[in-house]
C-alpha cells in the first residue's frame, strides 16, 4: 500500500534523525522527494500524529521530545517489549529466529557506527514484537519508539554497556529458538532497563530530574 511505504518512508528518517526535531515538514516538498501525490503524505502524517512523532504547528512539524514523554516511554517499551518476547517464545518462525540472529550478528561488529546500529536494533525489537503475532501490540509498540539519542548532546553507552547490549540480544534470539517465553520476558525487560537507566542518567545530568530506579545493567 503507498500510504503504507510513504509511512515507513518518513518515520524511518524521523528515527534516523534524517529529519530532525523541529523540522518543519512540507506536504508537498515530501510529496516532490518521495515521487508520490500529497495525498499519501497526508495520511502518513496523521498517522505519525497518532504516534506523536509529528505535530501540527502552523504546519507539520517532527516532534522534540520533553525529557518526562522520554522515560514515560521507556517505561511503556518495558512492559510491552517483555510481554511481546514472552508471546513471541512460543510463535516465532525458524526463518524468524535465523533472521534475529544475523540481525544480532551484525549489531555485534557495529557498535561503533551508533546510527547504522540504532537502526538495526530498532528492526531486531520490531521483529520480535511482531512475532508475538498481536497486531494490538505491535501498534502499541509503534508508539513507543523515538530518537532518544538525538538530543542536544547524543546519549551514549560505555563499552562495558555496549557489551552487555550484544550479549543481551544473543541471549533474547537463544531463549526464542528454545522456547523459553520466561526467560525470553526476563531478558527482554533487562535490555529495555539498561537502555532506560543509561538514558534516563543522562537525562537527569543534563536538566535534572530522578535519576534511574535500577541498575540491573
Amino acid at each position: 500500500m503507498l500510504t503504507e511505504t510513504v509511512y515507513e518512508r518518513i518515520r524511518t528518517a524521523i528515527l534516523s534523525a534524517e529529519l530532525r526535531p523541529n523540522r518543519r515538514l512540507v506536504e508537498s516538498d515530501l510529496a516532490e522527494s518521495l515521487k508520490v501525490s500529497r495525498t499519501p503524505v497526508r495520511e502518513a502524517l496523521l498517522r505519525l500524529e497518532q504516534e506523536g512523532f509529528v505535530k501540527r504547528s502552523r504546519g507539520w512539524v517532527v516532534r522534540e521530545y520533553q525529557p518526562s514523554e522520554i522515560r514515560e516511554r521507556l517505561e511503556c517499551r518495558l512492559a510491552i517489549e517483555g510481554y511481546a518476547a514472552g508471546l513471541a517464545a512460543s510463535r516465532v518462525s525458524e526463518a524468524v529466529v535465523e533472521e534475529l540472529r544475523g540481525l544480532a550478528a551484525a549489531m555485534a561488529e557495529l557498535r561503533d557506527d551508533r546510527l547504522a546500529f540504532n537502526a538495526l536494533n530498532d528492526t531486531f525489537h520490531r521483529i520480535i514484537t511482531d512475532a508475538a503475532g498481536n497486531p494490538t501490540l505491535s501498534s502499541l509498540h509503534a508508539q513507543t519508539k523515538m530518537k532518544y539519542w538525538d538530543l542536544n548532546v547524543p546519549v551514549t553507552f560505555s563499552a562495558e554497556e555496549d557489551e552487555a547490549v550484544v550479549d543481551q540480544h544473543r541471549g533474547l534470539v537463544e531463549a526464542l529458538e528454545a522456547g523459553d517465553g520466561e526467560r525470553a520476558e526476563r531478558l527482554a525487560r533487562t535490555h529495555v532497563q539498561l537502555t532506560m537507566d543509561v538514558i534516563v542518567a543522562e537525562l537527569a545530568k543534563r536538566y535534572g530530574g530522578p535519576r534511574p530506579t535500577s541498575s540491573s545493567a
